[in-house]
Order: structure tokens, then sequence, then C-alpha cells
């Protein structure tokens, strides 16, 4: 008999509560696509230099949320691509070097 492994005793319950709660399924293939992953790329550098997000999505969600928020569509997503995960994680700085503006995260 096979051991329970993560999939079984993590994943498919947290895709299970996420479905209950109204977010939806997106295949990896469709994530891929919408990321703008190159399909004719070695999956093991398909990611490389691409979006973190679904662009498109994330942009809706922002101006649902925030009807004001008035910044052309890729300048939020802009900021985004400047950061950068390191083992300091979100208590880093980020210093965007086109505004000069200082970001300290607590």
């Amino acid at each position: 008999m096979p051991k329970p492994g993560e999939h079984k005793t993590v994943q498919s319950r947290i895709l299970g509560y996420a479905e209950a709660i109204g977010w939806t399924f997106v295949s990896r293939e469709e994530a891929e696509q919408r990321r703008g992953f190159d399909p004719d790329v070695p999956p093991a550098d398909r990611a490389r230099n691409r979006s973190l997000f679904f662009d498109d999505l994330l942009d809706a969600k922002v101006r649902e949320f925030n009807p004001r928020y008035a910044d052309a569509e890729d300048a939020l997503l802009g900021q985004f691509r400047h950061l950068h995960a390191g083992i300091s994680g979100n208590r880093g700085e980020f210093i965007n070097n086109s505004n000069h503006i200082v970001i300290y995260c607590d």
C-alpha cells in the first residue's frame, strides 16, 4: 500500500478549500499561457523572465478593489517586477530608481 504523499495530504485539500470559497482552478497549461511562457523553450527555462502573475487579472482586480487607481495598466506590474525575492523576504528595502522612491517594509 503506497504511503500518502504531499499531494493527497496537503495540496488536494487546499485546492478543495479554495474551490469551496469560490476560487477557480487553473490548469498548468493555462497558467503557463497566461504568464507568457514559450512552449518551444525547454521546461527548465520556460519561467525565466516571465511574469509571476496573470497580469490582466491582477490589473483588473486592482481596479475593481480600488476604482480610483488611475495609473497605466503596466505601472503596478512594473513595480512588482522590480521586487527581488531573497533571504530577507519582505523586510528588505525596495528602491525604484526611476522615481527615486524608497519603501521600507515591516
